[in-house]
C-alpha cells in the first residue's frame, strides 16, 4: 500500500493554505456522515436525489462537519522569508486569521478541499477491500456477548 499525504499546500483566491489529514475518529466520523447522507440518494438512481440528500443536511451537522474540516487548515502568511502557518479556525471555533468570516466562496472551496483530501482515500479501491476483508469474518446476526 502506497504511504498516504499527511498534508497538502493549495492556493485558493491569491492565498496560501496548508490541508492536514483528520485524526482517525474525526475521518471516520465525517466518512460516516457523508456515506449515510449520500448512500441512499445514490441508490436512487439519480444526480437530483444525491443533489437533494447534500441540501438536506440540518444546519448543526453541516456547520458541525466545517468545522471540522477547517480545524485541518492552516493559512501560510509569510514573515520576511519565514512561512508562518495559522489556524484559520481556532479550537474554541473562532476564526484564527483574518477575511475568511465574510468570504463564504473560500470557506466553502476550503471545506471542499479538505474532504477530498481526506475522504478521498477512505473509497480508495485496496483501502476498502481492507475493510470488507476485515469485517467478512463478522457475524451481526449470532454475535454473542
Amino acid at each position: 500500500m502506497k504511504k498516504r499525504e499527511e498534508i497538502k499546500d493549495i492556493d485558493i483566491a491569491g492565498r496560501k493554505f496548508r490541508i492536514r489529514k483528520f485524526e482517525a475518529f474525526t475521518g471516520s466520523y465525517i466518512a460516516y456522515k457523508i456515506i449515510g447522507q449520500i448512500a441512499p440518494a445514490a441508490l436512487g438512481n439519480g444526480e437530483n436525489n444525491i443533489a437533494k440528500a447534500v441540501t438536506s443536511m440540518s444546519k448543526e451537522d453541516f456547520i458541525s462537519i466545517q468545522k471540522d474540516c477547517l480545524k485541518m487548515v492552516q493559512e501560510i502568511k509569510q514573515a520576511g522569508n519565514t512561512e508562518m502557518p495559522m489556524q484559520i479556525i481556532l479550537e474554541n471555533g473562532r476564526w484564527g486569521v483574518e477575511g475568511l468570516e465574510q468570504d463564504a466562496m473560500t470557506v466553502m472551496a476550503l471545506t471542499i478541499q479538505v474532504l477530498m483530501f481526506n475522504v478521498s482515500s477512505f473509497f480508495d479501491a485496496d483501502r476498502l477491500k481492507e475493510l470488507t476483508a476485515s469485517l467478512s469474518g463478522l457475524n451481526f446476526v449470532n454475535a454473542k456477548t
